[in-house]
């Protein structure tokens, strides 16, 4: 029963949240399987402050890049997050995060954790640092996808 009500008080408190929600244009440094390469990022995160402090939110982020000459990376992944503000304008977050991804016609999806930290220069500007590792899985076996991202995000 407890369950039950904390989990209709989290959706609703969604349902009629006033999200601050920001686009991210980034670049992330990214290990796919023992590669390193660069990836190019975009997305949006939307949060709502409870009264208590407490950030919750969402994000999607769309990445590209090329793993080696030829073989391009796609991911889309869905972050949940939870925050506080630690000082004046700098938030940290944890992220639980799911992935999908193509690698060279390859499919793979997978969970993952992170965190990140979020610094407002303005009313309507960001930036953003975040380190994120998910275990992916495809017919061909397992491999570990690591990101350290850094992102400038907008208000609209």
């Amino acid at each position: 029963m407890k369950k039950s009500l904390l989990a209709i008080s989290l959706i609703s408190s969604f349902a009629f949240a006033e999200f601050d929600t920001k686009v991210l244009v980034g670049a992330s440094s990214a290990e796919l399987d023992g590669e390193n390469y660069t990836q190019y990022n975009l997305g949006y995160t939307a949060n709502n402050r409870l009264d208590n402090g407490i950030i919750l939110g969402f994000g999607n982020t769309l990445s590209y890049g090329n793993v080696q000459s030829g073989v391009e990376a796609i991911t889309l992944d869905l972050d949940l997050r939870a925050g506080y503000e630690i000082i004046n304008n700098l938030t940290g977050f944890v992220i639980g995060t799911g992935a999908v991804q193509t690698v060279d016609n390859n499919s793979s999806n997978g969970l993952g954790y992170g965190a990140s930290l979020e610094y407002r220069l303005t009313s309507n500007v960001a930036l953003e640092g975040s380190y994120k590792t998910v275990s992916m899985n495809n017919s061909d076996g397992d491999y570990d996808y690591d990101t350290t991202n850094f992102g400038v995000k907008f208000n609209y």
